[in-house]
């Protein structure tokens, strides 16, 4: 009896012993995960800082070609009554 009584206790040293590397690598393994998950957090924000400047421009851009299209509808209407007149002379 007192043999397996110390084959129990050597087991559970053993066993806890395990359990507490376990523990330990595991906490290693979170801590890996959360500077991953820190590094992807700042990478997102940098997109989507990029992703807001873009926005921008492209909104900008939209605003000069709209203008431009404008003074060049006003140009062909300008060319077009330049044309007519010139037909009636």
């Amino acid at each position: 009896m007192v043999k397996s009584i110390g084959t129990v206790v050597k087991l559970s040293v053993a066993a806890s012993a395990l359990a507490l590397l376990a523990g330990c690598a595991s906490q290693g393994s979170v801590d890996a995960l959360q500077a991953e998950l820190d590094e992807v957090r700042a990478t997102a924000n940098t997109a989507l800082q990029e992703a807001g400047a873009a926005l921008t421009a492209a909104e900008a851009a939209d605003v000069a070609a709209r203008s431009a299209q404008a003074t060049a509808d006003d140009n062909s209407e300008k060319i077009d009554r330049m044309f007519e007149r010139s037909m009636y002379k």
